[in-house]
């Protein structure tokens, strides 16, 4: 696990704030974020509103919370991916990474239309901009790092390009979800420069 990665949930070691957050995911899922109480988060602990307030000033810092929990799942995710990919094969990195972007768009995943469907489209937006932002930062230390050693760098504004194509591959993967993984791994390609890397 990254050092990023684990100052993060170094920092939120707490067991029942960890609960909370927990609890809060969970009933999430059941019923929207945009339906939840403070007093449905504490029950599902098993704690007083008064103790909740100890540990999180609202519900929005709860979502907050959950938003961060949920990120650092799919960094990890990103970071197996990063640390398993064959040095040196584009192709075949493009090709699981269109995987791993197809199993965290999936209808019970985080990214799924199910958070706008339940009404929380202004919470669904809050957390596409920051996983996309936090996504750009980790490829960008990263993977991108890796390419440039060995091949240079086709592009400029790495960050803010990273962060484009991961909106837009979430919107597309999410509203289109019958487009071939070749057209995702070819936008994927056109968008970074590296089209003469894929087969």
């Amino acid at each position: 696990m990254s050092q990023i990665l684990e100052d993060k949930r170094a920092n939120r070691g707490d067991t029942r704030r960890e609960s909370i957050v927990r609890a809060a995911r969970e009933i999430c899922l059941e019923k929207g974020f945009s339906k939840i109480t403070v007093s449905d988060i504490a029950s599902k602990v098993g704690m007083t509103r008064s103790l909740f307030y100890h540990y999180f000033n609202d519900k929005d810092a709860v979502a907050d919370a959950v938003l961060d929990d949920v990120i650092d799942e799919i960094l990890t995710k990103l970071e197996e991916w990063n640390q398993a990919r064959e040095i040196g094969n584009v192709n075949k990195a493009l090709d699981e990474i269109v995987l791993v972007l197809r199993s965290l768009i999936a209808d019970e995943s985080p990214f799924s239309n199910r958070m706008i469907q339940d009404g929380n489209a202004e919470l669904y937006i809050k957390f596409i901009d920051r996983a996309a932002d936090r996504i750009a930062d980790y490829i960008a230390q990263t993977t991108v790092r890796d390419f440039e050693q060995m091949h240079g760098l086709p592009i400029t504004n790495v960050h803010e390009t990273f962060f484009t194509l991961n909106v837009g591959l979430i919107s597309l993967i999410r509203s289109h979800p019958g487009v071939s993984d070749r057209t995702i791994k070819e936008v994927i390609a056109q968008t970074l420069h590296i089209e003469s890397y894929i087969a």
